[in-house]
């Protein structure tokens, strides 16, 4: 490994080192960028070939170089809410004790998202999968700019995949989603479906660099 890569993995692991100097640096983005540009271009034309062969109507193509930048003030509240950190309790099966589905949530890049009735937790896709609902009699938390939240519900008898995706929706029609380890409770009963119910949310400390319990 050369110098210049250790430079830049300690720079991203502990983002101290100093960018080392380049004479031509200018002129080698300039060529990266005039690369890329011409990739983009050829890359749109085989696109639109195929869209064209599949009679696709109504799909406009645009290079991706003049897409706007997002307005975190103009999306909706939700939009920016990430997925920080999930974490799955098993259960017991032998106890009838249900296992229990643990997410941390990062708050909003500009306006408060609430967290109550109509929000949607899914876990698993296609026939396997299962939701839990806020229910309306939740009174909701309120996520602000920088703050944390986690929402927490039961889980019992998952017979779907192994390492199943956990989304969530917001009324305002934003989406957030993450993957689940292996970790997910016991398949007890595969003719039943898997039963996914909210318990609580609440604002939330979080510690660390938000690694998944």
């Amino acid at each position: 490994m050369s110098e210049l890569d250790e430079q830049l993995r300690d720079f991203v692991r502990r983002g101290a080192v100093p960018v080392p100097h380049v004479p031509d640096l200018l002129e080698r983005v300039a060529a990266g960028q005039r690369r890329h540009r011409r990739r983009q271009v050829a890359g749109l034309a085989a696109a639109a070939c195929v869209v064209a062969g599949l009679g696709v109507a109504g799909v406009v193509l645009r290079p991706a170089g003049h897409d706007r930048v997002p307005n975190p003030a103009a999306s909706p509240a939700c939009g920016t809410v990430t997925i920080r950190a999930t974490g799955v309790d098993p259960g017991d099966p032998g106890t009838g004790l249900p296992g229990g589905l643990v997410l941390v949530l990062d708050g909003p890049a500009a306006r408060t998202c609430a967290i109550g009735s109509g929000v949607r937790i899914t876990v698993g896709t296609g026939t396997s999968a299962t939701t839990g609902t806020i229910p309306p009699t939740f009174a909701p938390v309120s996520l602000g700019v920088g703050q944390h939240a986690s929402v927490h519900a039961s889980w019992r008898n998952w017979c779907g995949e192994q390492s199943p995706a956990v989304r969530i929706d917001f009324p305002d029609g934003s989406a957030t989603e993450s993957e689940l380890g292996r970790d997910v409770p016991a398949c007890t009963d595969p003719a039943t479906p898997s039963v996914l119910e909210f318990t609580t949310a609440q604002l939330t400390d979080v510690q660390g660099g938000g690694q998944r319990p």
